[in-house]
């Protein structure tokens, strides 16, 4: 005896054949059949005819027990059923819910024959999963003159591609193209670590991951790869500690916010675009478009589960989100990154990496309420000259009122002033095109510093981040709590070169002023006055720490 194993799209019927073979004549039937109920659903109606289709006999009997199980028996010692091989008949499931689920012979099953001594059977089980589809890609991604570090590019396939890098583009590895993956803290090298794709370390595209490249010709790929199903039990992506490519190999776009509830998760995601620097996404793209993401995993999950959708919606799944945890779980604000090594440049003029750094976007942070904020009571008093007309005495107290409510207002300006947090954008700009940009601001209502990760910086010529001590980790993003100190920031990019640094968001300081220091020369720069400052990078290493000081007046 066996049991068919089958393929289901969610939400179909599926029919589940029971096969015979070797038998001779039957003359007595009695299987029991279990199946998890999550998975798998019989229809409401209860009758043999709606359990089960395809009987060699109308007297065939099945009923559910309970939910997972299902008895079907048979008895006709007079006239027994012919012991031919082939389907006996089949379980009609009404309704497939997405995941795999076996489909076994209990241990009471057996089948005798007409003297009613059993049959020394054997018994195999079957299983109903989801159905496999397959995914027509057609995608190309052109790169210039593949001259500078911006021209790399983050790629990705759908699907379970299994497709080798190597066979995406064309030319001699290392003279016609370069492809790198992310080692993340794995590496060994702190949380990121460049690793190339050499002949003794081959990459290939698999579910949910993505490389960098750069090549002398086009990237492309066109033929079929295996879909990952979207309704089958949360499709999830490998992650490793620290920074990870991550793609989506679904066939639908996914919010970025509705994969953060599903895993708990608080980091941004990141793209690389077409000018060369990081901008925070809010929409996981399908990859069939080629798209692949930079994300830190400061959580430790050993995987990011990608929600299941069942309406076409980008909003968050029903299902409880799954955390797990690795025994290498980091906090987001911890320190000690190292700097990446860099790659040997190639014979074609195929860009080394560059040092490490970051580009963000801007970020509002919460403002304090200000409950405890009231107006003072205002004190009406006598009319300073007794005989006084009535007019003049009602004309004296409006003017009262009005000077204690302009005084009254002044004062709660500044108590706002002063609790109130900020938020400011300083963004590198070179020949007056954006570079790079750092967020910084203050929240009185945070006791702790609030902060994204700069993604690494290997392909960036201008980088600009705010830094942790010691000048790591590296921050697109550092909110700091009311009483905290000041920003320290490092501007990178070519020696012996010119950088603009432009702040926006100067209306949300109130009156406070900001002062940008070039901590190697001293050199100051009030962004009130003047909201832009040009940073001359020196030669050699072409780095500028800085600090920023907001003072209240």
């Amino acid at each position: 005896m066996s049991i068919g194993s089958q393929e289901a799209a969610v939400g179909d019927p599926v029919d589940v054949p029971i096969e015979t073979s070797g038998f001779g004549d039957i003359g007595s039937i009695s299987l029991v059949v279990t199946y998890d109920p999550e998975v798998l659903s019989f229809p409401e109606e209860t009758s043999t005819g709606g359990l089960i289709s395809g009987a060699p006999r109308d007297d065939f009997t099945a009923n559910v027990v309970e939910p997972g199980e299902i008895r079907i028996s048979w008895f006709d010692a007079s006239s027994p059923i012919r012991g031919e091989d082939g389907v006996l008949l089949r379980l009609t499931f009404d309704a497939y819910q997405g995941g795999t689920s076996s489909v076994a012979f209990g241990t009471e099953s057996e089948i005798a024959d007409p003297q009613a001594s059993p049959y020394g059977a054997s018994y195999q089980d079957g299983e109903v999963e989801s159905a496999t589809t397959q995914i027509d890609v057609s995608v190309r991604r052109e790169f210039g003159n593949s001259a500078a570090p911006s021209d790399y590019e983050l790629v990705a396939l759908p699907g379970q591609p299994g497709v080798p890098l190597d066979e995406t583009v064309a030319g001699e590895r290392g003279t016609g193209w370069r492809g790198f993956g992310e080692g993340g803290a794995s590496g060994g090298s702190g949380e990121a670590n460049l690793q190339e794709c050499v002949s003794g370390a081959p990459c290939t595209f698999q579910t949910g991951n993505g490389f960098w490249v750069i090549s002398q010709s086009d990237w492309s790929f066109q033929g079929t790869v295996p879909g990952v199903p979207a309704e089958s039990d949360l499709p999830s992506i490998p992650l490793q500690d620290g920074w990870n490519i991550v793609s989506n190999p679904l066939q639908q776009d996914l919010s970025w916010a509705s994969v953060q509830s599903e895993n708990g998760l608080n980091e941004t995601l990141w793209r690389w675009t077409d000018e060369g620097e990081w901008a925070e996404a809010s929409t996981l793209s399908s990859s069939i478009g080629g798209e692949a993401y930079y994300l830190f995993n400061g959580a430790g999950l050993d995987s990011l589960d990608l929600p299941v959708i069942r309406t076409g919606s980008l909003g968050p799944s029903s299902a409880p989100a799954k955390r797990r945890v690795s025994s290498a779980a980091s906090s987001s604000a911890a320190s000690g990154s190292a700097a990446p090594s860099s790659a040997a440049p190639s014979s074609m003029g195929l860009s080394s990496v560059a040092s490490s750094g970051m580009q963000g976007g801007p970020y509002s942070g919460p403002r304090a309420h200000l409950s405890q904020i009231r107006r003072k009571p205002v004190s009406l008093g006598a009319a300073p000259n007794g005989d006084a007309t009535a007019s003049e005495r009602a004309a004296l107290k409006t003017k009262a009122l009005e000077t204690e409510a302009s005084e009254t207002e002044a004062s709660e300006r500044k108590a706002l002033e002063s609790v109130a947090g900020w938020t400011l954008e300083i963004r590198a700009e070179i020949g007056g095109k954006r570079a790079a940009s750092v967020t910084l601001g203050k929240d009185p209502s945070i006791e702790k510093q609030e902060t994204y990760r700069a993604p690494p910086g290997y392909f960036s010529e201008t980088t600009l981040h705010a830094t942790g001590e010691g000048g790591s980790p590296k921050f697109a993003r550092q909110i700091l709590p009311a009483g905290a100190g000041s920003f320290s920031l490092l501007l990178k990019g070519r020696p012996d070169s010119d950088v603009r640094l432009v702040a926006t968001g100067l209306s949300s300081l109130g009156a406070r002023r900001p002062v940008l220091v070039e901590e190697k020369t001293g050199e100051t720069h009030d962004l009130r006055a003047e909201p832009s400052a040009v940073i001359s990078l020196p030669e050699g290493e072409g780095e500028a720490p800085l600090l920023l000081h907001v003072r209240e007046k």
